[in-house]
C-alpha cells in the first residue's frame, strides 16, 4: 500500500488506547486493590460492553489491514511466536500473571489462519461480513452456549485442555488475558471480508481523514503497544505506590 488509509489507524490507536485504560483499570483494582469508580471497574456491565466494542473495532480493523499486507503468514507466524513468548516470560517472572493464549498468540493465529484460507477467503463477497458477524454473535459465550441473542442454548462439552486455542479449556486452567479463536477470529474475519470495499469503494474522505498523529502512531503500531503497555503500567502503578 502506498499511502496508508489514515481512518483505520485513527481507529485502531482510539481501541488500543481504550484497552490500555481498561488493562490499568483492572491493575488498580484487582492488583494493587485501589477503590475505582462502579462504573470504571472491570466486570462492570456497561465497562464490559464498552471493551468489547473497542475489541471488535480492535478486531476488524486488523483484519481489515491484513488484506494490505505483503507477507501475512509471516507476520502471524512472528506474532504467534511473540505470544508464546509473553506466556513463557509470565511463567518465569510473573505466575500469578500467567497469559496462555493471550491477544498475541490470537492475532498471530488469526493471522496465520486468513493467510493461509486467503485463496479461497478472496472469492467470497464482502456480504460475507454478515455471516462472520453473525458467527460471532451465536458463538460469544463458547463453548458454554450458543447465544441466540433473546435465549441461549447450553451446550454440553467436555473439558479437554489441549483444545484451549479455541475456548475449551481443561480443568485448572486459568489465563489472566485469554483471547481463543472461538470467538474471536468471527471479528477477525468480519473485517478481512471488508477489505475489498474499503480498498475500492470508500470514498475518499475515508482515507484522508485527518491524522491525530499521538493517537494514529499508536494505531499503526498497535501490536508494539500491546505488548509493552502492561509491564509499562505495572511499573508506574508499583512506582507510585511505593512512593505514596
Amino acid at each position: 500500500m502506498k499511502k496508508r488509509i489514515s481512518a483505520l489507524d485513527l481507529l485502531r490507536g482510539t481501541a488500543m488506547i481504550y484497552v490500555m485504560f481498561y488493562h490499568l483499570m483492572f491493575d488498580l483494582k484487582y492488583i494493587y486493590g485501589s477503590d475505582t469508580p462502579d462504573v470504571l471497574t472491570p466486570n462492570n456491565e456497561i465497562f464490559e460492553v464498552s471493551h468489547v466494542f473497542f475489541l471488535w473495532i480492535l478486531f476488524s480493523v486488523s483484519g481489515v489491514c491484513v488484506g494490505f499486507s505483503r507477507d501475512p503468514l509471516k507476520r502471524g507466524v512472528l506474532l504467534y511466536l511473540a505470544g508464546f513468548g509473553i506466556t513463557l516470560a509470565t511463567q518465569i517472572f510473573m505466575p500469578s500473571e500467567l497469559i496462555v493464549f493471550g491477544v498475541l498468540s490470537c492475532f498471530g493465529a488469526c493471522m496465520t489462519i486468513t493467510a493461509l484460507c486467503r485463496p479461497l477467503l478472496d472469492k467470497l463477497p464482502p456480504v460475507t461480513a454478515l455471516i462472520w458477524f453473525g458467527l460471532w454473535v451465536l458463538s460469544m459465550h463458547f463453548p458454554q452456549s450458543i447465544n441466540l441473542i433473546f435465549t441461549q442454548i447450553p451446550l454440553n462439552i467436555p473439558s479437554y485442555a489441549p483444545l484451549y486455542p479455541i475456548g475449551i479449556t481443561g480443568n485448572g486452567f486459568y489465563s489472566a488475558d485469554y483471547f481463543p479463536l472461538i470467538p474471536y477470529i468471527f471479528m477477525y474475519l468480519t473485517g478481512y471480508a471488508l477489505y475489498p470495499l474499503v480498498k475500492e469503494k470508500m470514498p475518499k474522505w475515508f482515507c484522508n481523514v485527518p491524522e491525530i498523529k499521538p493517537v494514529n502512531f499508536i494505531g499503526r503500531h498497535s501490536l508494539i503497544f500491546y505488548i509493552v503497555h502492561q509491564p509499562v503500567l505495572l511499573a508506574i502503578c508499583e512506582l507510585l505506590f511505593m512512593i505514596g
